[in-house]
């Protein structure tokens, strides 16, 4: 009887110390939930996206900024939001989960507003997507595959641009070069991934139509340099490409 008794208090003691052991990880912020920012540095007009990292997507959260004064807007979905400020300063962003609350610090600094000619920026630290397309014309037998690609990053001003030049020296090259963002006065205010219009994938100077066959395709950016290639058969072009970051390709297989 004494065995017994001495196992069920070491059992008590044993879930009492769970008890104090878990709530000491909410006391200390180990509960695996934290809200990440994008950027805890951004300039005034540029949008921001926070995520509250351990949440489900459709739990509800509320959300919060302090100083008010100075947002200029804040959009948000359970666990997802996207901000942007108007004025400089320090802002705390707070996200609030079943009555606990997960903070963090937004720094906002001016916008450079002394450009009086467009300006090239590199693409440090980014990373680009190109989205693949079959087009058809419906009068012809005429048919080519095309390239739009975007950026990761957001950048201010909405109606900057990407530069790139395309090479047919050895098969198909994209040369990804930099950003151009516009003077102060033709900016408009704001922040956004950029993307480019449609780049076709040709096999020479005068033809983008693709015929059966592999092609190869490279894409340079930031000094590294990605290869692959396209096969193309009458029913399908796959493309075989090795990279999930720097640049990607997607989708990687499309039907004719």
């Amino acid at each position: 009887m004494k065995f017994k008794m001495r196992t069920l208090i070491y059992i008590i003691a044993f879930f009492a110390l769970l008890v104090t052991l878990n709530a000491c990880k909410k006391l200390n912020g180990l509960s695996g939930i934290q809200l990440v920012a994008t950027s805890n540095s951004i300039k005034t007009g540029q949008l921001d996206s926070l995520a509250l990292v351990g949440a489900a997507a459709t739990d509800s959260v509320k959300w919060a900024v302090s100083p008010i004064a100075g947002l200029n807007n804040i959009y948000f979905k359970n666990n997802h939001a996207v901000v942007s400020f108007n004025q400089t300063g320090s802002y705390t962003v707070t996200a609030t989960l079943n009555n606990t609350p997960y903070s963090t610090t937004i720094a906002v600094t001016q916008a450079d507003t002394t450009r009086t000619t467009a300006t090239h920026y590199p693409l440090t630290g980014d990373a680009i997507t190109l989205t693949s397309h079959y087009s058809k014309s419906p009068g012809s037998d005429s048919a080519y595959v095309y390239f739009t690609a975007q950026t990761n990053k957001f950048y201010y001003c909405l109606n900057s641009y990407l530069t790139y030049n395309v090479s047919l020296t050895g098969g198909f090259t994209l040369n990804i070069v930099d950003m151009v963002k516009p003077a102060t006065t033709a900016c408009q205010v704001g922040s956004t991934r950029l993307t480019t219009a449609a780049i076709a994938l040709r096999q020479n100077v005068v033809n983008n139509y693709l015929g059966a066959g592999t092609y190869p395709v490279t894409v340079t950016l930031n000094g590294a340099t990605y290869t692959g290639n396209v096969v193309v058969t009458a029913t399908d072009i796959t493309f075989n490409w090795g990279y999930t970051s720097g640049v990607s390709i997607t989708p990687m297989h499309i039907t004719r």
